[in-house]
């Protein structure tokens, strides 16, 4: 019998997760028909719905007599009505749901210069932090067997954090001794995956490359791939802090799960050729 997913927001994360999942039956939830349109041959199966309409929430009902569904969640904060959303879990409470993931950031673990893993304490230092935090109280406190993963960085194919700015010439806004942590979009997904299946995981994951890089050193690289000029830095008041350094080795002995692009450097080489042949 084929597994059954539910994949709620399924966006630049949301797609890679479906293609490794391809033998498995899918149902990804999206706002409109018109909005990721999916291959029902290969039994993915669109449910239109928006988590803050309770009104659409009936559309789940086609998954009621669906047994053990490994739901994934990935709407960003700024999509969620806090009001809505304790009903909304209670709705999918209703299903037979054996995983319940919540993508999140590790925005909620602050700008400050400090290594962090998944157990690390939260440090709240922003409006977003607060939201992103606020849902995740939400996730763990009401969902069955809920667990959350917090996301670094996410790039991969036609998504070079940071490209088109260099591109354009921008100046980037942030101290260039500042950290950045980065993911592949395809390790993230088969993180998720992974703790999707495990029905003894910790509440809480880290998805990153465990290869923390200065900022600096990071668009200095992709200036040269790219045939620009050295990128300059803004220094404001406002820039973002130092931020922290993330740590993947506890997730990693916890999960199994290995990422396979380290080497910020090779693979993003390998996207901007891929993306000139």
């Amino acid at each position: 019998m084929k597994k059954i997913n539910l994949i709620i927001g399924c966006g630049y994360l949301g797609r890679s997760l479906l293609k490794i999942l391809h033998d498995e039956s899918n149902y990804v939830v999206n706002r409109s028909e018109q909005h990721n349109a999916i291959n029902s041959v290969e039994d993915n199966h669109q449910i239109i719905l928006n988590i803050n309409d309770k009104q659409t929430w009936r559309n789940l009902d086609v998954l009621s007599k669906k047994t053990s569904i490994r739901i994934y969640f990935m709407v960003p904060p700024s999509q969620i009505d806090r009001t809505a959303f304790p009903g909304f879990i209670e709705r999918l409470n209703k299903l037979d749901v054996q995983k319940a993931v919540l993508v999140s950031s590790t925005v909620v673990y602050g700008n400050k210069d400090r290594v962090v893993d998944a157990d690390s304490d939260v440090h709240i230092d922003s409006e977003r932090a607060e939201r992103q935090s606020f849902i995740e109280q939400d996730w763990l406190a009401a969902v069955k067997k809920g667990s959350i993963i917090r996301f670094a960085g996410i790039y991969g194919p036609e998504r070079v954090i940071g490209k088109n700015g260099i591109l354009k010439g921008d100046t980037i806004n942030g101290d260039p001794n500042g950290w950045l942590n980065l993911i592949h979009v395809d390790d993230g997904a088969e993180l998720l995956k992974r703790i999707g299946a495990m029905d003894d995981s910790e509440p809480i994951e880290l998805a990153c490359d465990g290869h923390p890089i200065k900022r600096g050193e990071y668009y200095s690289f992709l200036a040269k791939q790219l045939n620009q000029l050295e990128p300059i830095f803004s220094h404001h008041s406002n820039d973002r802090g130092m931020g922290r350094r993330c740590d993947n080795s506890v997730t990693i002995s916890r999960s199994g799960w290995q990422p396979k692009h380290v080497d910020f450097r090779k693979a993003v080489s390998n996207l901007i050729k891929q993306n000139e042949n």
